[in-house]
């Protein structure tokens, strides 16, 4: 195994998710093939999310639009986790997502936002 690859899929992942709560879908991943949780891994992590080609900000934030618009609320409150912790604000986050209107629909935008208050009341960071 690539030692530097490794370090830098640690890296990230911990730059991106140290404060999801119960972990992402690695802990799942790894029940059921380890092997390849750690290959899957090293290649998300690893390899595309430590691009530098763009901003990590802007790669959580085409995260967040793309999860909301395919309705994927536990992988979403994962990213919007992640968007917070490179330096995306409330403001920008609720932007993109309201965005979404024109992709996906009234629904799933009001979902999104159910999630994204759910990640910042588990942050603290609520006070609507």
């Amino acid at each position: 195994m690539d030692e530097e690859l490794r370090q830098r899929t640690k890296a990230t992942a911990q730059m991106l998710f140290h404060t999801v709560k119960g972990g992402t879908g690695f802990e799942t991943w790894k029940k059921i093939d380890k092997d390849l949780a750690r290959e899957l891994s090293m290649f998300f992590t690893g390899k595309l999310y430590s691009r530098e080609v763009i901003s990590q900000k802007q790669r959580e934030l085409f995260a967040v639009a793309s999860l909301t618009v395919l309705h994927r609320p536990k992988e979403l409150s994962a990213h919007v986790h992640a968007a917070l912790n490179v330096g995306a604000t409330r403001r920008e986050i609720g932007e993109v997502i309201f965005q979404q209107v024109t992709y996906g629909g009234m629904p799933v935008v009001v979902e999104a936002l159910d999630v994204f208050v759910d990640v910042l009341k588990e942050r603290g960071e609520w006070d609507g």
